[in-house]
């Protein structure tokens, strides 16, 4: 995991996210728990989910429908708090 440098935060584990997150709100909170070791997951809005479903999983297809954005820890943990949207019960879900 590497760093970067945020304007916000300082330095930072790097973390991905779709830009319907980093600009949303309440728009749900999935990511990959496969890696118990990464504390920045990648991860994506509803409407992404909806598309992953549809395509059976992430594809180059898929990842061309969404935009991914890079993220510092410290935004990530902000984007996550405000995209949650507090009945989220599926195992993808944080």
């Amino acid at each position: 995991m590497a760093t970067i440098r945020c304007d916000e935060h300082g330095a930072s584990h790097e973390a991905f996210v779709c830009k319907h997150l980093v600009y949303g709100k309440y728009l749900g909170f999935f990511c990959d728990l496969d890696d118990r070791h990464n504390p920045f997951p990648d991860a994506w809005c509803n409407n992404c989910e909806l598309i992953r479903i549809e395509y059976d999983g992430w594809t180059d297809a898929t990842e061309e429908l969404m935009e991914i954005a890079l993220v510092c820890g410290g935004c990530y943990e902000e984007i996550r708090d405000k995209n949650l949207r507090g009945n989220e019960s599926s195992s993808t879900m944080q």
